[in-house]
């Protein structure tokens, strides 16, 4: 018999992995290349951002120096060249100084400013005049300014010493003809420097380039990237070209010569695909011991009848009658029971079993009632979380997902040990369920729980709260526009649970309260639930088959106004499967 189920439970496991490879083979082309299409519009996105902080930048830049260059102060003093005395130019000068101290301030990334006057004296807003400045004017960076003969423009960075060594950029505006002169306004680079490492972090290569295609900021890229095929144009500023080893990025900054581009190679996106190998390993090898622990009891329960009825042959080949077989099967080998039991003349070993049988049909009819998952709820919670996704709200999506789990998880845990649960586990799957059911329909109910802590470790049938609780939901609330509230308030007395689920939604006319109470309004008739297919009828027959007269179902109800639905039980602090 040990071959028997050594050769089925190896053909279960054959089975399951040939399956899952050849789904993970024929999915593993097609996964790659929508990961490397999601991997590059990600660094698309990336690449986006940085744009338009640059842009962002740029602009503030540009307005906020023409608002200088038009401020009359600063007019005045760079059209006037001649003074009656020095006295009165550093008097002015200190007026400037002062206006252009305000200016500075009001920026983080000024590092200072001055005032090139068309007699070429230079004007520093440190308030103080020194050769220095004049001779870093003859540098090649303000040199190309003069023959630019551009109204406004960026120079490429360049170092200055106020007090001490600062890498800065600088930007050039004209003042009108009338006034004559240029105002320059020293931008710390780390401001430009800041906004390329951040994006560093999101590629293999970064290069900030500037006229000429110079490199105004480099990391991980020694060369300008090399001519390729244009993949696509994201917009007006995005350019994406494939190269053998990987792809560029290339993005246009606005009203600038600058631009900046990218690379990410491709097996930075191969080492994402080789993590989903691995994912795909553990989760074969997962599946191979879940079958080995899922189907072993299932073989074992097949094989067992078997060796059985085999010892029970060999005890009546040596005379010995007095034999009875205790396993319970729905299938060929009950019919076999039967008849060797009927052979041997033990009537009352057979009105035993059929009473034995029946107990347990009835009590697995019980656990089969509440242990079947809805389809369209299954359909419904994931259309959800498709919408979330094209959305891109992953946060909701990984709560959703996590919900969905702990319902499955509680879906299958069927059996012995799981037809009773503690209040507190109840209430963790509850909150599962409303957490998905808040997602599609939002804003439509709050849930409140009133439970009494010395309550919480008392055991409950399984899934008994959570129908009243999709009552209140898919029904009181129908045809309510305004937020319907719920809540659940759990007491314990003198031995004894008192469960009640209270709604402010349409409620029901009493009626047809009493009849579901009493029994006489048949299942049909009752609206089903959006995840198990109990309804308060299902709930009365379980309480009644369960606890006989020691459990009662409470519905008190008006139209429009409400309903309260309570339950109670006999207080127990163990499983009573």
């Amino acid at each position: 018999m040990r071959k028997i189920k050594n050769k089925i439970l190896g053909s279960v496991i054959l089975i399951v992995t040939l399956s899952v490879t050849a789904i993970s083979a024929l999915a593993y082309e097609k996964f790659s290349t929508i990961l490397e299409a999601q991997a590059l519009r990600e660094d698309t996105i990336h690449l986006e951002q940085t744009t338009n902080q640059m842009n962002h930048l740029i602009d503030d830049v540009q307005k906020y120096a023409a608002n200088m260059v038009n401020d009359e102060l600063l007019q005045q003093f760079a059209a006037r060249l001649q003074y009656p005395s020095t006295y009165d130019e550093l008097s002015a000068y200190h007026d400037v100084v002062t206006q252009l101290t305000k200016f500075n301030v009001l920026r983080d990334y000024l590092e200072s400013s001055a005032i090139v006057r068309s007699d070429g004296k230079v004007f520093w807003s440190s308030l103080y005049i020194d050769p220095y400045f004049e001779q870093l004017l003859q540098q090649d960076w303000y040199q190309k300014i003069l023959k630019s003969n551009a109204k406004s423009g960026f120079s490429a960075p360049h170092t200055i010493m106020e007090p001490q060594s600062k890498k800065v950029v600088s930007f050039f505006i004209r003042f009108d003809p009338q006034y004559g002169g240029v105002l320059l306004l020293n931008i710390d680079y780390s401001a430009f420097e800041s906004i390329f490492q951040y994006l560093s972090k999101s590629f293999d290569q970064v290069a900030w380039i500037g006229p000429d295609r110079t490199f105004l900021y480099q990391q991980g890229i020694e060369a300008y990237p090399p001519e390729a095929e244009v993949l696509a144009a994201d917009g007006p500023d995005i350019k994406v070209t494939k190269h053998n080893k990987g792809y560029y990025l290339t993005s246009t900054f606005d009203k600038s010569q600058w631009s900046v581009f990218t690379f990410t190679s491709k097996d930075r996106f191969y080492e994402w695909v080789g993590d989903i190998v691995r994912y795909w390993a553990i989760f074969l090898a997962l599946c191979l011991m879940l079958c080995f622990l899922l189907f072993l009891p299932i073989i074992s329960n097949i094989i067992r009848p078997i060796l059985q009825m085999t010892k029970a042959m060999k005890q009546v080949s040596m005379g010995n009658y007095n034999v009875q077989l205790s396993f319970h099967s729905n299938d060929e080998l009950s019919v076999l029971k039967n008849g060797f039991e009927m052979m041997l003349g033990d009537i009352e070993r057979q009105m035993s079993e059929k009473v034995e049988q029946e107990r347990w049909k009835r009590k697995m009819s019980a656990e089969l009632l509440f242990a079947q998952i809805n389809p369209h709820f299954i359909y419904n919670t994931l259309n959800t979380v498709v919408y979330l996704a094209r959305k891109k709200n992953y946060t909701a999506i990984e709560e959703m997902i996590e919900s969905f789990i702990g319902i499955l998880h509680d879906a299958v845990n069927i059996g012995d040990a799981g037809l009773y649960v503690t209040i507190k586990q109840e209430m963790n799957i509850i909150n599962h369920f409303v957490r998905i059911q808040k997602y599609r329909y939002p804003d439509r109910f709050e849930l409140v729980w009133n439970v009494e802590e010395q309550a919480m470790g008392d055991y409950i049938p399984k899934s008994l709260i959570q129908p009243l609780v999709e009552n209140s939901i898919f029904h009181g609330f129908s045809e309510k526009e305004s937020v319907g509230h719920i809540e659940i308030i759990i007491r314990k007395r003198s031995g004894r649970l008192r469960i009640s689920v209270k709604d402010d939604g349409c409620g029901m006319s009493q009626e047809k309260a009493r009849a579901i109470m009493n029994g006489t309004l048949p299942p049909a008739r009752l609206p089903s639930g959006a995840m198990k297919q109990i309804g308060l009828w299902n709930i009365r027959e379980r309480i009644e088959y369960l606890y006989g007269q020691e459990g009662r179902l409470i519905i008190t109800s008006r139209e429009q106004e409400g309903t309260k639905v309570s339950v109670l039980l006999p207080s127990r602090q163990h499983s009573a499967d």
